[in-house]
């Protein structure tokens, strides 16, 4: 984002000593070297992609998914946020690290929306709810496509990293498509939902397709959405 690239040295290391305090794990010798553009250096971090531990071991993926969510939690209420996408982390035998930390993600610098595809993609940045259940979707799904075996119990953990207090029925875009997509997943896991109806709607509700799309056809996806959510054809 263009306004979080305009931040400075200064604004870059607040940043980082803010994910510091909440306990994210940041790369060895994590350093920022430059703000024009805005750039950072750090050691060589071995190990998988958190991504692809979802197939390696599944229960530790689990484990570590439930890391990342504690992080979004601990952030919220602070002026940064994480991306939570699954290839920004690696995961080795000392644990979980957030290896991707550009651009830098500031509630105070949010920019206005002026379409629909921003509106999404600004509460997936920004929005504590939004993100956690973003997250376990993301990671449910990537446990179906690796045909993990999962024990029910590591499955209940998962489902109780979603946010709470929100009604997945409700038509309030864009958290009522990442709360069902989660939903979906997750009986999915379960085995009450066939997969290929978890990637119909995953790519119903695509992030990069929504981008694709013209605005008049956004809103007409964002009704299609709904109704479907509604149980209506």
């Amino acid at each position: 984002m263009a306004a979080a690239q305009d931040l400075g040295i200064a604004g870059m290391i607040t940043y980082l000593s803010t994910l510091r305090a909440a306990a994210v794990i940041l790369p060895d010798g994590l350093e920022v070297i430059s703000d024009r553009p805005l750039t950072v250096r750090h050691r060589w971090v071995p190990g998988p992609v958190l991504l692809d531990h979802a197939r390696v071991d599944p229960s530790r993926f689990v484990d570590a998914v439930i890391e990342v969510a504690g992080w979004v939690r601990a952030l919220d209420g602070t002026d940064a946020r994480v991306d939570t996408n699954l290839a920004n982390f690696c995961l080795n035998a000392d644990g979980v690290v957030l290896v991707d930390v550009l651009p830098p993600l500031i509630p105070s610098r949010r920019p206005e929306a002026s379409s629909l595809f921003d509106v999404l993609f600004s509460a997936l940045c920004f929005e504590t709810p939004v993100i956690l259940d973003a997250l376990i979707g993301y990671a449910t799904r990537a446990l179906l496509h690796a045909e993990a075996n999962l024990a029910s119990d590591r499955r209940a953990d998962l489902e109780r990293q979603l946010s709470p207090g929100i009604d997945h029925s409700t038509d309030v875009f864009p958290a009522s498509w990442f709360r069902s997509r989660a939903i979906v997943a997750l009986r999915a896991l379960n085995g009450d939902v066939e997969q290929t109806s978890v990637d119909d709607y995953f790519a119903l509700t695509s992030v990069r397709a929504f981008r694709d799309l013209p605005e008049a056809a956004r809103v007409d996806r964002v009704r299609q959405v709904n109704r479907l959510l509604r149980g209506e054809s």
